[in-house]
């Protein structure tokens, strides 16, 4: 929950706030909501796995959430703040972060989870 709470404020906070970083990447903020939503699925999952016993399903569920969390922030950063606004790539990268997030979970677990 706290990685949520990281991700949530670090895509509301006010661009003019943070220092500009010149990673020497085209488009990097891409790669960086991309691996913000890998973490975050993760996080989910390994979580939920706890609580919920069919992991197919829960998959599929991390992987909704994550999506329409990552819409939501999109939506939150048109509306909320000034210097920021909604961007569909950010939103393709964060579902594209997730997919990885949890696939890469999905090879694990099947490769040293054997039961």
């Amino acid at each position: 929950m706290l990685w949520s709470v990281m991700v949530t404020v670090a895509c509301l906070v006010s661009v003019s706030d943070v220092p500009d970083v010149d990673m020497g990447i085209e488009n990097a903020d891409k790669l960086v909501h991309f691996t913000f939503y890998a973490v975050f699925s993760i996080l989910w999952f390994v979580y939920l796995q706890s609580i919920v016993n069919n992991d197919k399903r829960l998959y599929v569920a991390v992987f909704i959430f994550s999506v329409l969390f990552g819409i939501g922030i999109e939506f939150c950063q048109s509306v909320f703040t000034e210097t920021r606004q909604a961007d569909v790539v950010d939103a393709i990268a964060n579902t594209l972060g997730s997919l990885f997030g949890l696939s890469m979970l999905k090879f694990y677990n099947n490769r040293f989870n054997k039961k």
